[in-house]
């Protein structure tokens, strides 16, 4: 199966509108909070490799945002999000019953990824700027949680702050401390890359995706048969 890519679907420009309609409802500060992301997150590399009528997995999916404009650029998606944070899930809860008749149906759950996780495999697995939240000694464990996540032939779309230029890791690592405020352990990508081959994943794409003052690394693996 070839790898595929919409840009006139995923837009940049259409992306940060429908983060401010998603969110219509919620306080102005979380709702400028989700356009922000998209601007300094490249949104529009990782989930527009999201085949149409997909079982996806977000894991740490935050406030919904992910599923949501997935959903909002018809994908007609099964999307399952969880994150450790309950205001995170109700705002993305909030989000999903908002979206009306897309096609797609969405699901959010209050889960630490640290936790037994659902027992399925989907098409998709993603996982943005996640890892480096993890604990030093969790983090092998939660990547390989994620990748038996991963149906046969599937999709694992990974992305996270990359270490080079080390001005913009600094400007990320920064950024989790004001935000976040946490100290956070990123993952060198060279890693990232054995431990995806150790798990029977093939890498498809390589990018690095420069974003304001941020720079990221996007992997897409595919899962073998």
């Amino acid at each position: 199966m070839t790898l595929t890519f919409d840009h006139e679907v995923f837009d940049r420009r259409l992306l940060l509108q429908d983060a401010w309609r998603l969110y219509a409802d919620a306080p102005r500060a979380l709702r400028l909070k989700q356009r922000l992301r998209v601007l300094v997150c490249p949104f529009e590399e990782t989930i527009g490799f999201v085949p149409p009528g997909s079982t996806v997995l977000d894991i740490g999916c935050g406030s919904g945002l992910s599923l949501g404009l997935m959903a909002a650029r018809g994908r007609r998606i099964e999307g399952h999000g969880f994150d450790p944070c309950p205001v995170a899930i109700g705002l993305a809860r909030e989000m999903a019953a908002r979206l009306g008749d897309t096609g797609s149906t969405l699901r959010f759950e209050h889960r630490d990824a640290r936790l037994p996780w659902p027992d399925r495999s989907y098409d998709v697995v993603h996982m943005q700027d996640v890892i480096h939240h993890v604990p030093v000694s969790w983090q092998r464990e939660v990547f390989d949680k994620a990748c038996a996540s991963v149906r046969p032939g599937g999709l694992f779309i990974y992305k996270d702050m990359s270490a080079r230029p080390r001005w913009r890791n600094a400007a990320c690592r920064v950024h989790d401390l004001i935000i976040a405020r946490e100290w956070i352990h990123p993952v060198p990508v060279a890693t990232v890359e054995r431990w995806a081959a150790e798990n029977s994943l093939t890498l498809e794409l390589s990018k690095t995706a420069h974003r304001v003052v941020y720079g990221n690394d996007l992997r897409v693996f595919r899962k073998r048969i």
